[in-house]
């Protein structure tokens, strides 16, 4: 809850200074462009999810074409935090490991002359859970073994950017991958930047 409220805060100070400009910066109408991207990640629809460790800090990169203004393709690789599986006790059994990669289309709408962008995107997603045992003992009190699990599923977000220079900008975006009962779905809440490369 807290890195929502800081992730918040810090988009909302990124707006007003943009606001505050008195020049608005276009984007490059195309080419190569890198995306990094820090948040809040949540863990939702898992079968086995553990009374803790279900939310933290997540990242994601991406790489993308921009073909136009108005569209562009991407493929992107999330990590996301792990989560604890404990037994009835409260040991700590097992680490469960997330992380997806996929590709997707994003389109993009200008807001007039201002240097905003609002974007969405959709497309397809590979997400994967990985646990291991981290106290055998503990982990057969609840019958779990090491496993590991994926499913593809769609991938979809939203979010909005403003260009600080043409190549360069700040970026804000909610995005979820989702997956199945033995994978879950993984939603992430971030704040990152964009280059133009080429």
């Amino acid at each position: 809850m807290q890195a929502k409220k800081i992730l918040i805060i810090a988009l909302s100070g990124a707006m007003t200074f943009a606001a505050t400009q008195s020049m608005a910066i276009m984007s490059v109408p195309n080419g190569w462009y890198a995306e990094g991207n820090v948040g809040s990640a949540k863990l939702t629809n898992k079968s086995d999810v553990p009374s803790d460790g279900s939310s933290g800090i997540g990242g994601n990169v991406n790489l993308g074409y921009k073909f136009m203004p108005f569209f562009g393709l991407e493929i992107g690789y999330s990590q996301y935090p792990n989560s604890v599986i404990r037994d009835a006790s409260g040991t700590e059994a097992a680490k469960d490991k997330h992380y997806s990669y996929g590709i997707w289309g994003r389109g993009t709408v200008p807001i007039s002359d201002s240097g905003f962008e609002l974007f969405a995107k959709l497309g397809v997603s590979r997400i994967t859970s990985s646990i291991n045992i981290q106290n055998q003992t503990a982990a057969n009190n609840i019958g779990l073994d090491s496993s590991s699990h994926s499913a593809t599923g769609l991938y979809w977000g939203v979010g909005g950017q403003y260009y600080l220079m043409p190549e360069f900008a700040v970026v804000g975006q909610w995005q979820t991958a989702q997956g199945n009962d033995n994978t879950g779905t993984e939603s992430l809440l971030s704040l990152g930047i964009s280059f133009i490369i080429d």
